[in-house]
Parts: structure tokens; sequence; C-alpha cells
């Protein structure tokens, strides 16, 4: 990514801080022309650009060069490359200032020689995992470093696995579409009677399970697994792809986490990789020599998964190796089942010896082109009927692993020469580059790729287990790639080097250098490095740092410890790659001649804050997210190079831009590096201040958000307790002004607004309702009060009139919102610069103005009304979304005035107000959805009142039908009105069976009853559905003749009860016990209703009895709406006893 510095350096922005004129890029000249051109009236386009560059550059005639090289700090004209040569000052190996070392510290081995006028080259190290306690050298900066591949060639191997975008599953289709013509025909046949056929959606439903089994020696095939996904998920073969990590348990079991880290997601059981319906397709990433391999439970699992669906192991080690490892391979040839399901049925003829009994065979792949594209044409079915290739077989008793003896040692000569002649020809070459190269995996790789672009994960996995690296990076790191350092064995290292001159290991270093430089900027993974700069000297033979370790790999190629001074002198680490300085003054992330200046008392007028200020600021403007990324990257850079009181104030701006890129970009990775930034902002703060507990909430909030959409509720409320806790402290810091004490306040009431959205804890909205009290009347100007708080006081009273029982106390919190909802919209609360609100928010603010009067009572009806009318006929007119807002508004307003006086006209003005708002709202969007519900819902109590001629009334009933079946359309499966407006369509269709008689209506609404009553979302809607899906089966047992179906009415009925009680149980406010004791006595009156119908006349007797109970159950004052009610409940008894 391109760096800030580059992108938008300090030409042009005079609100920058000012540079030394060393670190000043050149000006690009293509945004000027382009501005130019369009000044010029011509809007040309990137083609037409192009064109114009392309002829300008071989029929104009040649610039003269200047006779005098530029005055410092003036901007360059002339290309990079003759700027280097004619660059005042600039320091060669040749003519530059000699370089003392510092003190302790030995100089790096020299680079290779620069001839005199050559743009100055940067060494590039790596960065060490442990450093000195002065921390690193002066001019030792981090850089982003472009990773190289592991897989030769990625999209030759995609090519190879084309074949598997035709398989498909043996499970049944989990969607079905109508077949218009086979129901025509089967309609046509059956006289009339409509008789639907449906015929399954030939699509992809595969899903693909990438597992890595996460035992310590798979670390290194990390960016492997990586580069696999990126494959596979490029393929569309797939209808999902899932990524797990397989780790071992304390017990010898193995566990399955989202996480490579055993510690960074929970561990689940691994029958969550188990799928009976055979969708899932199986390829485990494994060197099968874990320690799941060893205790047999990487077999176990296997075994089982075999049983399930296609399963597959790809192995990264040498074909020649695998025999060393714990999964028994044999070689013959693979057929393929018969049938669609024929791909988790493989048969092996192999002429080795047989298998275990009970074994299962899984093919085992290396990760090669050919062999994956054999294995996706054996699952497709579209290769020969036999393929060759190679098999595990795994057992369901597999036994542990005997221990393995000691070997002997072997001196390094004989290790080397043991490699060399089991080895492959590309391996011996890589061993000899490596060890000419620091040994960290990311420059191993890139050696690898560099030197041997034809070698892939077979050679690497070669000289990591040849016996002659080690591990040495400490326990407890080692979880990044960065992190995995290794080491020749002692002497090793001097006998590969041998035969390598220095021209040889020179060219290492050149090749390394030419492909980081070709890729800087382009995108893809990156991995830490240090750079080392120094102001006005040429960076080639300046000090690096040390590591602070006395033996450290990556030192000098045939230097000891020792050798270089005194027995713990810290050692240097040798760079890698040289990249031009113009090149890396691009891309890094931090000026590279950065000199950090003394920081201010407190940090706040650090340079790199006004700088970052003003790259979010173009963001704000222009909105173009890579200017707030290079923010980040920036203020990031500079935090993690500064000392004082200056890298608080650094680490809390960083957190607070990243948390806004996360905002707009999504992604874990973000929201941690937020969190993290905030943690170590609170604790730099000098002196116990609290100026950064606000930043630490607000991540606090956001982190649990973001577990709310996960679907871990519980995690997200410690987390919003915590943010609690974090803004009480924030607030109550000392020095804080009106307008900082505003913005925290009423960050902490949306904090605590949706942790009640998770709890349903009540006392929590009348928290912030008298937190926001409490700030009005302390607010410095009672006249001139901020119209946010207002908006904020209001809105809060809003939904706290929506929480508890509809009554007196609910109606007084909507008209107390609606008072302070008023002061909004009329404009009578001031607009100061904490308090001001965008036009959108005054809109919205009559929206919530409407709905808090509709809750006020019938007294305040009118008054919605004439606002939503007055808002409609405004001028300029509203837009399509606001209109439809209003007008859905207005619908509202006549369906309470028919509550209120029972008048069936306002139900149809209602209807035609919802009919008009329904073309303003996109139909893809949820609130169509919502919208089709209200006007069904409309209709359909319209047409349910019984009025006018049996043609009017179906005509009401179709019409309703017809806009609750667009509405389930639109409403997705698992949606959290989903039942609720099942139980819309199927009370629908019973009206419209009771009017034509259509058995095909019955059987259909008493479907949909049932679905309805399945995707309940907890008890007291499931017992809602149970009711409606009782009365239905008790119409069809009546409709139909059939005594047996009063039995199905009565189970119906008695679970209605049950799922009332248990929602009773947990009932959290009067409104919800209120409501579940309403309709546990309902089901006990139907069931007993239903028992009589029955002839049962006991049975009966005894459920009215649990209804007259049930109905004790209610809150005094609480009246049914609805039948059967208490008063009938007690005359059936009565009839009875």
């Amino acid at each position: 990514m391109t760096g800030a510095t580059a992108r938008h350096g300090p030409d042009g922005h005079p609100d920058r801080p000012p540079v030394p004129p060393q670190r000043r890029t050149p000006r690009d000249p293509l945004p000027e022309l382009v501005a130019r051109l369009r000044d010029a009236g011509l809007d040309v386009d990137a083609e037409h650009l192009l064109d114009a560059l392309w002829l300008a550059a071989r029929t104009g005639a040649p610039a003269p060069a200047p006779a005098d090289p530029p005055a410092a700090g003036t901007e360059r004209e002339t290309p990079p490359e003759a700027a280097a040569q004619d660059r005042p000052g600039a320091a060669t190996p040749s003519t530059g200032p000699a370089v003392e070392p510092l003190p302790g510290r030995p100089v790096a081995p020299p680079g290779p020689a620069s001839e005199p006028g050559a743009e100055p080259r940067v060494p590039l190290h790596t960065r060490p995992s442990a450093v000195a306690d002065d921390g690193p050298a002066t001019g030792a900066l981090p850089v982003g470093v472009p990773a190289a591949a592991v897989l030769a060639s990625p999209l030759g191997l995609q090519r190879a696995l084309r074949p598997l975008q035709a398989y498909r599953t043996g499970a049944a289709s989990r969607r079905q579409v109508l077949d218009e013509g086979a129901t025509a025909e089967l309609t046509a046949r059956a006289g009339g009677l409509v008789l639907p056929v449906f015929r399954p959606v030939n699509r992809r439903e595969a899903l693909l399970q990438l597992v890595l089994d996460a035992s310590g020696s798979m670390r290194v095939w990390q960016r492997l697994f990586d580069e696999l996904r990126e494959v596979f998920g490029g393929l569309g073969a797939f209808r999902d792809l899932h990524v797990r990590y397989l780790h071992p348990t304390d017990d010898g079991r193995a566990a399955v986490s989202r996480s490579p880290r055993r510690d960074g997601a929970p561990l689940h059981s691994t029958d969550r990789l188990v799928d009976a319906t055979g969708r899932r397709v199986t390829l485990l990433v494994s060197d099968c020599a874990g320690p799941l391999w060893h205790s047999g439970a990487a077999h176990r699992t296997l075994h089982r998964l075999a049983g399930q669906g296609p399963v597959a192991v790809l192995q990264p080690l040498p074909q020649r190796l695998w025999p060393r490892t714990r999964l028994q391979v044999t070689f013959g040839d693979l057929r393929r089942g018969q049938g669609v399901s024929g791909a988790g049925l493989l048969k092996v003829v192999s002429e080795g010896p047989p298998p275990p009994p009970g074994a299962r065979p899984v093919p085992v792949l290396p990760p090669t082109a050919a062999a994956l594209g054999s294995w996706a044409r054996l699952l497709s079915g579209t290769g020969p009927a036999r393929t060759p290739g190679a098999v595990g077989w795994v057992s369901a008793a597999q036994e542990p692993a005997r221990p393995v003896r000691a070997r002997r040692t072997l001196t390094p000569l004989q290790l080397v020469s043991r490699f060399r002649s089991t080895a492959s020809p590309a391996a011996g070459r890589l061993a000899v580059c490596l060890a000419a190269a620091p040994l960290n995996l990311p420059v191993m790789q890139l050696v690898q790729r560099t030197m041997l672009p034809d070698s892939g994960p077979a050679e690497l996995a070669e000289v990591l287990l040849s016996g002659l690296l080690v591990r040495t990076d400490e326990p407890g790191t080692g979880d990044g790639e960065q992190e995995q350092w290794y080491d020749f064995a002692p002497g090793v290292r001097q006998a590969l080097l041998g035969p390598l001159g220095r021209d040889e290991a020179m060219l290492v270093l050149k090749h390394c250098s030419e492909y980081i430089e070709q890729r800087f900027g382009k995108g893809g993974p990156n991995f830490p490095a240090l750079a080392y700069a120094q102001l006005g000297r040429s960076t080639a033979t300046g000090p690096p740092p040390a590591t602070g370790r006395s033996a450290r790999p990556g030192r000098a190629p045939g230097t000891e410890a020792g050798e270089a001074g005194e027995e713990h002198a810290p050692t240097v680490p040798q760079p890698f790659a040289e990249v031009a300085a113009d090149v890396l003054e691009r891309f890094m992330t931090v000026p590279l001649h950065h000199t950090d200046p003394a920081p201010a008392p407190d940090g706040a007028d650090h340079p790199v804050l006004a700088a970052a200020a003003t790259l979010t600021r173009r963001y704000e403007e222009e909105g173009m997210v890579q200017y707030l990324m290079d923010a980040v990257q920036l203020l990031r850079g500079a935090a993690e190079n500064s000392q004082g009181p200056a890298r608080s104030a650094l680490w809390a701006r960083y957190a607070r831009e990243v948390l806004r890129l996360w905002r707009v970009q999504g992604g874990r990775d973000l929201l941690t590096a937020a969190r993290e930034a905030a943690e170590r902002a609170t604790a730099d703060d000098a002196g116990g201040r609290t100026g950064h507990r606000d930043i630490l909430a607000a991540t606090l909030h956001a982190t649990a958000e973001d577990r709310r959409r996960r679907g871990d509720r519980h995690e997200a409320l410690d987390l919003l307790r915590r943010a609690d806790r974090e803004y009480a402290v924030a607030c109550a810091a000392p020095g804080l002004g009106p307008d900082q004490a505003l913005r925290l306040t009423l960050a902490r009431v949306r904090a605590l607004e949706t942790q009640w959205r998770l709890g349903g804890d009540s006392s929590l909205l009348q928290a912030a309702v008298g937190m926001l009290e409490a700030f009005t009347d302390i607010w410095p100007d009672q006249h001139r009060r901020p119209a946010v708080l207002a908006l904020a006081h209001g809105r809060t009273l809003l939904r706290l009139s929506g929480t508890g029982t509809p009554g007196d106390q609910a109606r007084a919190h909507a008209r107390q919102a609606a008072r302070a909802l008023r002061t909004v919209v009329e404009g009578e609360a001031a607009d100061t610069d904490a308090g001001a609100l965008e036009p959108a928010e005054r809109e919205a603010a009559l929206l919530d103005l409407a709905d808090a009067l509709l809750r006020a009572g019938p007294e305040y009806h009118q008054e919605a009304a004439d606002r939503v009318e007055a808002a409609l006929g405004a001028t300029p007119p509203p837009s399509a979304r606001r209109r439809s807002a209003l007008l859905t508004r207005a619908g509202r307003v006549h369906t309470a005035r028919y509550e209120e006086s029972g008048d069936p006209a306002e139900l149809v003005r209602a209807a035609a107000r919802f009919e008009q708002a329904a073309p303003g709202i996109p139909r893809d969007a949820p609130a169509h959805a919502a919208l089709l519900a209200e006007w069904g819902e409309a209709r359909l109590r319209r047409a349910l009142l019984g009025d006018g001629t049996r043609e009017e009334r179906l005509e009401r009933v179709v019409a309703a039908v017809r806009v609750l079946r667009g509405c389930r359309a639109e409403t997705p499966r698992g949606d959290r009105a989903f039942a609720h407006r099942l139980v819309l369509l199927g009370r629908g269709l019973m009206a419209r069976h009771r009017l034509t008689g259509d058995r095909v209506d019955l059987r259909e609404g008493e479907h949909l009853l049932g679905l309805a009553a399945q995707e309940a979302a907890g008890p007291l809607e499931s017992a809602r559905c149970l009711l409606e899906l009782g009365q239905a089966r008790f119409e069809a047992a009546q409709t139909l003749g059939r005594p047996a179906r009063l039995d199905e009415a009565a189970d119906a009925f008695r679970a209605a009860a049950d799922a009332a009680r248990r929602a009773r149980e947990a009932a959290d406010s009067e409104r919800a016990a209120a409501e579940s004791a309403t309709l546990g006595a309902q089901a006990e009156h139907w069931r007993g209703m239903t028992y009589e119908a029955a002839g049962r006349p006991r049975a009966a007797r005894e459920a009215y009895g649990a209804a007259h109970r049930a109905w004790g159950l209610l809150p005094s004052g609480t009246r049914p709406t609805v039948e059967p009610t208490p008063r009938q409940t007690a005359q059936r008894l009565a009839e009875l006893a």
C-alpha cells in the first residue's frame, strides 16, 4: 500500500508540518496535467490520457538538462535517476563521510560496492523477536516487505481444479421451484384441482471444509494454507468455504477451532466437522507427523469424516518422506463409486498388502496441479474410470505410536553428506542458497521463490526436516511466520558455503532485492522488516542495530558466536535485500529519514498528529478510503517509534482512526488492533489521567457489536458492561468541557441502549433517561440546550414507552418523548457546535415524534396526523424514501384510530396509505417486507370483520392474501418477524377457505401455521403460533369430518399452554407476563372446547379448570381483547359442573 508520505506529501499542503529537504519527494505531475486539461475544457478518460502520454514520449523534444542542481528544498523536476546523481550532499561509499560504529556494537558486513553517482540503496534486515533494552539504533524503521508465494503457480493450480465446478452432492436439493408445465398437466388430469409439482433447483450445494493441522510442525505451512484458501475461494465450485484448525487437547483428543492459535478461539468437538447430509468436502492440510497423528486422534477423525462425504489429505512433504509419517500410504488405482454420491465411496485397486479391517481409504495429495487436478476429476466424475494415486488408510481403532529412540549425534559433515545423498537436486541447491541468508521463514520463502522459482513446498520441507536446521525462537513466540527463526546446526553453514563463492552469495542478495522492488505496493501479504537509514549519509554501510541476543540466526555467513568480540557481544543480522531509497521512501509507513522531534508535554502538537488530521480531513471531504488508510499507517509507525508523553496521544489517535476504518471495511483484525492500541494508550497515560478512556470504551462498544452480530450474546454483554464502566470514568474526568462531556454522555447512552437490546433490562433505559435529564439540568445555558441532547432524550423515552405494559406509565413516557422531540422538530433547541443537527436527523426526529404521539394516547392521534400531512405537503416535496416513511406513519395513524373507534373505513384508509408508500421503498430492502406485513394485516383485519356480501368479503381476503404472499417471499428464513408473517398468511388462507371451501387453502394454511410454530423465536411467540395452529386443526376436523384431527388440535393447544407457561416464568415485564397468562388461559379454553366436540366432558372440565386458574394469573386491571374471555370460561365450567 502506498505510504502516506508519498501520496500525500507536504508539497501542496501548507497545513502539513514542515519537513527537512531530504524528506521531500517529487510531486506527481499527473494530477496537475489532468487538472490543466479539464480547465481547458478537455474531459479525458484514462485511455485517452495514456495515449497522449505515449505519443508525447515519442514525438516531443527532450527537455534540456538544468545547468545547476536545484537548491535544497525546491521541487525536483528531473527524473529520480538524475536527481539521485545530482543531489547535493549525497554521500556515496567512495565519497561520503566515514561512519563510526556505535560503542560496543560491531559494524555490519559491507554490502556490494556501489558505483559513484548510483542511487542510494537501503539494506533490509529481519526484525528480531527480542531487542536490546536500549531499543533499536537510530534510523531503524519498520517496513512491510512483499512476501513470496509458496505455490509456484496458483493460477495453474486453479485451472487444474476447475473440474470441481461440475461436482454435485448426492444430498437432496434444499431448494425447489414450481414446475409450471408439470403442474398444469397434473391439474388438468385432476379435473381442475390445483396440484402443484415442484422440481429441485440444480445449483451448487457442496461446501468445502478446509482444515489445517495446527500442530507445531505445521506452522511453516500457514502461508501455503492461506494460498490454498484463496485458490479454492476463487474457484466458484462450492456454495461456501469453511476454514477450520485442528488442535490437540491435553488428553490427546482432537478439537477444532477458527484460529490457528490454540488460545485464539474456543475449542469445540470434531463433531462440528461432521455433516450427515454429505454436502461437505473435507481437505485436511497436514504433514501427518504431529501429536494428533501419534495419538491416533487424526486417524479416528478422518475415519468418521470419510463415512459422511469426500475427504482428502494434502501432504506438503515430498513423497519420499511419506513413509516416515504416521499415515500408512499405498499406491494404486482409485475408482469412484456409482451414482451421484459416489465421490464419497472410493474403491482402491492395489497390489500392496491388504488394509487393516474396517479401515477407510483417504486420498493423499501433494500440492501440485497434476495431483489436485486428478482428484478434482475423480470427485466430479469427469475423468477416467480409474485414477492412479496415493491412498492413506485410516481406522477407527488406531493405536498410539510407540516412543522414538534417541539418535546418535552426527558431525556437521556427516549431516550434510546424509542430506545430499537423499535430497532432491532442487532441495540441495536451496540449502546452499539459504546458507547465505537469514534463516527467518518469510526470508527463506523469499530466497526460494527468487533463486528457485520452479520449486515448491516439498523442497523447502526437505530442508526444514533434514536435520540441518534447528528452531531458535524463544518459547512463547513463533505464532506468526515472521517470528519463526531457524539456525544451522554448529558447523553446517560452513560446510554448505564451502563451494559457494562471494559472488554467488551476493547473487542471492541481488535477486531478493529485485523481487522486492518489483512488488512494493502491488498488494498481497507482507512481512515485517527493518530498514536502516540515517540522515545525510549513505545507508549501504550504516550500522544496523543489535538484536540483543548473543546467538541469533541471521548473522554474517561464517561468523560464529564469540568471533566478533566478547562472548556475549550482540551480533548483527545480515541484510537479506537492498532496496532503492526512492522505492522505500514511497512505500514505508513512516518517512525513511525520520527524526523524532522532541515531544510536547502532552503530545498534542506532535507533527504526525497534524499530518494524520490532514489525511482524515481529506477522507471526510473526498470519501477516499486510501487517505484514511494512509493516516492509520502514519500513526502506527510514529507510535511505535515514539517515547514519552507523545506515545499515549499517538496510540489513542491511531485507535480512533483504526476504529473508523473498521466501520468502513469491517474485519476482526482491525477491531482487535484498535482495542489493543486503546489499551496501550490508556496504560501509557501519564499521571493516571483519564483522557483516553473514551476511546477504550468506544472500542469495547464496537467489539460488543461485532460479537453480537456473530451470535456471542454473553460476550457482547460483558464487553458492554466494561464499556459502560470506562465511559463512567471518562465522564468523571476533571477539566472536561461541556461539548466533550456531551459527546461522552451520548456515547454512554448508546452503549446502555445496546445493552438493553441484548439483555432486555428496561432499567438500563431508565438509567439512560435519568442521566440525560441530569445532564440537561446542569447545562450551562438553559435557554440554548443542544438539539442532540433533546433528540437522545426523546428517543430513549420512546424506547422506554414500548417496554412495559400498555397503560398509564407507557403513555406518560410517550408524552415525555413527544415533548422532547417537539423541541427538535420545531427548532427550539440550540444549534451549537456540539448539538447541531443535519437535515436528515431532523427528518428522522419527525418520524420519531409521530411514533411517540401514536403511543401517547388517542388525544394525540390528530396531532400526529396533522404533522405527517404537513410534511407530505411541504415545499420542496420530500424524497421518495422519506415520502414512503411519512405515508407509513399516516397508515399507522388510521390503524390506531380504528382500534379507538372501530370504524372499518379507517382500515381502508390505512391500507390505501400503505399501498401508496410501497413504491418508494426498494423491493430488496427489509423495510419493504415490513411495509407489506402492515399493509396485508390491515387488509386482512378489514376482511375478517365479516360485513358485506360474500363476493365483497372474498375480494378483500384475496387482496390480503396477495399482499401477504409477497411479504412472505421477501422475508428470509431466520428473520425475527418470519413466524408472525407466516401466521398472517395462514390466517388469510383459512379465511379464504371458509368462503370458498377450497381444501388446498385449508392444507396450506395449516402447514404455514405449523411452520410458524417451528420458526418461533421464543416461548411467547411459540404460544401464539401454536394457538393459531390448534384453531386451524379444530376447524379442519369439523370441515373434513375427521374426529381424529381433534386429538391433533388438543395436542397443539396443550403445547401452546406449556409454551405460555414457560414464557410467563421467563417474563421480564408486566406486559409479557400479562400476554403469557392470557395466551395460556385461551389455549386451555380451546382445549376444553376440543374435548367437548370429541365427546369427552371430563377432560373438557379439567381443561376449563386449568383455563380458569390461568385467568387468575392476570395482573389486576388487565382484560383480554379477543375471545375467549374469563367470563366465557366460567360459563362453560358451570355448565359442565
